[in-house]
Parts: C-alpha cells; structure tokens; sequence
C-alpha cells in the first residue's frame, strides 16, 4: 500500500493563471463550481469501483449531493457572467480512485478529512467575500461541505450510523436505501 496525499500540490492550486488565494468575488464562485465537477466525477468513478452494496450506497449518495449541488450553483454563475463549462483540473482522480482500491474503508474516509477541511475553509472565506444577495446559495455550499466532512469524520472514526444524515437532508432526490 502506497502514501497517499489527495492535496493539490502547491503547484496545482492554481486556476486559469490565478492564485486560489485571489478571491475577487463573483469570479471566485467557479471555485464552487469546480469543487462540484471533481467531486461528481470523483464518486461517479468510485460508485463503479465500489466494494460492498454499502460503499455503493454511500458512494452514490454522495455523488447525487455533488450533482444536485452542480445544478443548484448554475444560477448563480450565470447570473455573475462566471463560465458554466465543466472543464477542470482532474489530475488528482486516479490518485483518489487507487486509494478507494487499496486502502480499508476507514482510511479512505480518514484520508479525506484534510481535503474537505480546506474545502469547508475556502468556502467559508467566499462567503466573507461574497454579495448580501447571494448569501443564501454561498452559505449552502457551507451547509454541504460540513455534511460531507460529518460523513468522513464518523466514517473515520467507526461511528457508521447516522454519518450520512446531513447529507441527505440536503437531497432533493436521495438514493433508494440499499
């Protein structure tokens, strides 16, 4: 079993010639966007790699959060004039999808406890930057972050019931129960 590191490199995080430190508002709502395409192609890949009737199902619940996530932010772009393309930085996938083959359940949903934590951290630093009137949508991707870094947390940690509540509160369209 290899080190696994699902962080951007130093190198990596930067987008379109920009530090993802620049966060000249609404251009940086496509963060938000992007983070939504890596993670719904992340667990589309990993639901066709699950191990057990319970990875897929969590898996797959956490793919529709990513996908009805996608769709809720569209508005918001466009209203901003911020690119509604799907192209992104997808270089980390066979990374995560080869950790999900080698590592146990618990270390795969430990692993990425630091990567949802700098999501949840630069989300929150939109919100500070973002309009009053788009506080609601930027807030959400808080709400959605949080839940997610609950999943893995509990995962982690071997507290399996409930870990995935948060998130499906959040559904408009959860997954039939396994």
């Amino acid at each position: 079993m290899g080190h696994y590191s699902l962080h951007p490199s130093p190198s990596r995080r930067v987008r379109r010639g920009a530090a993802v430190e620049d966060l000249s508002y609404p251009s940086c709502t496509r963060e938000l966007y992007e983070s939504e395409i890596l993670g719904e192609t992340l667990f589309l890949a990993l639901v066709q790699e699950a191990k057990s009737p319970r990875d897929r199902y969590h898996l797959g619940t956490l793919l529709q959060l990513e996908s009805e996530t996608k769709a809720r932010l569209r508005p918001l772009l466009f209203k901003h004039g911020v690119s509604l393309g799907e192209e992104t930085d997808l270089s980390l996938l066979e990374l995560a999808i080869g950790a999900y083959r080698d590592m146990a359940w618990r270390e795969f949903a430990g692993l990425n406890v630091p990567v949802v934590e700098d999501f949840l951290s630069r989300f929150e630093a939109i919100v500070k930057v973002g309009d009053e009137a788009d506080r609601d949508i930027l807030e959400s991707m808080v709400r959605h972050e949080s839940a997610i870094l609950r999943w893995a947390t509990m995962e982690r940690d071997g507290i399996v019931d409930g870990s995935l509540d948060d998130v499906i509160a959040q559904l408009n369209y959860p997954l039939p129960v396994a």
